[in-house]
């Protein structure tokens, strides 16, 4: 196998188009792009937050403030007014996507941009409608349908002069769940500095905004800007305060042992993966019908937060290792094919995941600032959770299968925690699997959890005197497949 040429991937100027950038879509980026393409709006992303504002202000007012932020975003992450093209290679094959950004002509060309991505829902306060109810009701058209469509969007939902939410919709293919995160927390700076000072911010902003020129901030993609070897740092005392990091190869023998490994986990275990027997009736049929994808909700109360975060402490119900919450819970969904569809005690089957994770502390150090890399960043391999663990405990022992099956997770955890090259690898293994033949429609579990929410969406802004305060927010996306 040769190696891939990298080069396909970094942003360059469309002879063609003036003022156009364009990059082909690699890895994963590719992936959310045919899935888009064969399913329906697949994987559209959606980031909902709630907000408390200190100073009211009417709607109207909020709403210009909004699209000055917006406009102030642009200029920052030139990605959320990026489109979509393809090449077209004839029916029954894999087109070629790519990621296109136009300059802005003119503050005329900016201010269109803005109408056409940007939108305030008056009424919905007044109705009682929640912006899970906004999800659904824009969120079943496909992003985008037709190349060079606009693909990310932001929605104002005021609920009174102190409260508001705000809906991020947009493509996959540009941004992961993190990323998302990343432009609320940016978007939301913007947003109180124009609250605050709406006269001075206006025109700090517009001193640095050269239209034209924003192309100069878009984000590469990640192999371009992976970890380079770093050194042992110590303190004046002798005390290590940063481990030193190896570089992630784009190539040779580590590159190579990782790409071979995480692509054995998949075709291997892909055959095995155990799956539900039961189903909502009538089942979804994509090829006769469009899906209605909604979104649930359930908040686990403070009591209950405390017993699972305390469930996994070293000494708490027989531990020896440590249990995060992602471990249990995780674990905890692996039973549940399992109890619904009882394997036999001798399978071999597997509780299969694509195992997606965020990737960012591959990237060059300064890149792995929280806030550096709002763009698209997830390593994935196989993870392989064994089915036949599930007859090694009594039924009614839901502790103890918990605790077992949360063990198996951390151990694909540090497997594919382990693997020098899992973002290096992603456009070549992107490639691997749109070469494959599709796999039939997904009826087994899928598990992603974005971590801290704090991380990368801050729950506080402040400019002034002016402050804004997160509630709550919630990650979406549309997923199609016939489900349980």
């Amino acid at each position: 196998m040769e190696l891939i040429d990298y080069n396909r991937y970094v942003w360059r100027t469309d002879p063609a188009v003036p003022g156009r950038h364009i990059r082909e879509a690699g890895g994963g980026e590719a992936i959310e792009d045919i899935w888009k393409l064969t399913k329906h709006g697949e994987q559209n992303l959606f980031l909902g937050v709630y907000a408390t504002l200190s100073t009211p202000t009417d709607s109207v007012t909020l709403f210009n403030h909004v699209k000055s932020a917006w406009r102030s975003l642009r200029w920052e992450v030139p990605i959320i007014a990026a489109s979509t093209s393809h090449d077209w290679h004839g029916e029954g094959k894999v087109p070629t996507a790519f990621i296109v950004y136009d300059e802005a002509k003119s503050e005329e060309d900016v201010q269109k941009w803005i109408d056409e991505t940007t939108k305030i829902f008056p009424t919905y306060g007044a109705e009682n409608k929640t912006l899970d109810d906004l999800r659904y009701d824009i969120g079943q058209t496909p992003i985008p349908i037709n190349d060079f469509d606009r693909q990310t969007f932001i929605y104002l939902v005021p609920y009174s002069p102190t409260k508001f939410g705000l809906l991020f919709h947009t493509s996959h293919v540009p941004v992961d769940g993190s990323g998302v995160k990343i432009l609320m927390t940016k978007f939301l700076n913007h947003l109180v500095s124009y609250i605050a000072d709406p006269a001075g911010y206006a025109k700090a902003e517009n001193a640095k905004i050269q239209w034209g020129k924003e192309a100069e901030h878009l984000l590469p993609i990640v192999t371009e800007i992976l970890r380079e070897e770093e050194p042992e740092v110590r303190d004046e005392t002798g005390r290590v305060i940063s481990e030193a990091k190896k570089a992630e190869p784009r190539d040779g023998p580590e590159y190579w042992q990782t790409l071979g490994d995480v692509m054995k986990g998949l075709v291997e275990g892909m055959p095995r993966a155990h799956h539900f027997k039961s189903f909502i009736e009538p089942r979804f049929d994509p090829t006769t019908s469009t899906p209605k994808t909604r979104r649930y909700e359930y908040q686990f109360t403070e009591e209950q937060s405390k017993k699972i975060h305390g469930a996994g402490s070293i000494g708490v119900n027989g531990n020896t290792e440590k249990l995060t919450v992602n471990h249990l819970v995780h674990g905890a969904l692996s039973l549940i094919p399992l109890f619904d569809n009882p394997p036999p005690p001798d399978t071999d089957a597997l509780v299969f995941y694509y195992g997606l994770v965020d990737g960012r502390q591959h990237l060059r150090k300064d890149y792995r600032d929280p806030l550096a890399y709002p763009g698209y960043c997830l390593g994935m391999s196989a993870l392989h959770i064994s089915a036949s663990l599930f007859h090694k405990f009594p039924k009614e022992d839901k502790k103890g299968l918990v605790l077992a099956y949360a063990k198996e997770v951390k151990r694909e955890y540090l497997k594919q925690a382990a693997y020098p090259a899992l973002v290096a690898i992603e456009p070549q293994q992107g490639d691997l699997m749109l070469s494959a033949p599709a796999p039939p429609p997904w009826s087994g579990p899928a598990y992603a959890a974005d971590g801290k929410g704090a991380v990368y969406l801050h729950p506080k802004y402040t400019a002034g005197d002016v402050t804004i305060d997160i509630d709550h927010f919630f990650i979406g996306l549309n997923k199609c497949d016939p489900g349980p």
